[in-house]
């Protein structure tokens, strides 16, 4: 049974499934800084297992960056990114956000403009990956994510 789970903490499972797919499989060396205190964390369960998640902060007056989206590996390809983002947008809208925005890898950039991300800069390198800042409108009508 799948399951959203939010937190003002950095929850231990969530901890787990960034280390594992940004430094173990991307190679990432800073993954958790102090933003990460300041954050909203929400993981995507089924059953005990963490499989999803990603973190929310206040970028703005009526702005939220959205970030670390990640998506455990042998469960991709099954949409869990997409009712991540969906559940992540229906939480800001509910806390009065007028609009996300994100840095995405390049290469998933094609995954954030399929749910309405514009590209919102020039391309620029964190760490050793090329990344793009992009933004979303947000509805003023929220709805939950389907899973």
């Amino acid at each position: 049974m799948l399951r959203f789970e939010m937190s003002v903490t950095l929850p231990p499972e969530a901890r787990a499934l960034r280390q594992e797919v940004f430094m173990k499989e991307q190679g990432f060396s800073y993954e958790f800084d102090e933003t990460d205190n300041r954050a909203l964390h929400l993981v995507l369960f089924d059953g005990g297992e963490a499989i999803a998640c990603c973190r929310m902060f206040p970028d703005g007056p009526d702005s939220w960056h959205i970030g670390r989206v990640a998506v455990k590996k042998d469960r991709r390809g099954q949409h869990l990114g997409e009712a991540v983002m969906a559940e992540a947008e229906a939480a800001l809208a509910l806390k009065g956000a007028k609009k996300a925005v994100l840095s995405a890898q390049v290469q998933a950039a094609g995954f954030y403009s399929k749910l309405g991300y514009v590209q919102a800069g020039e391309e620029y390198l964190d760490e050793h990956c090329p990344h793009v800042d992009m933004e979303k409108t947000l509805s003023t009508a929220p709805a939950g994510a389907e899973v």
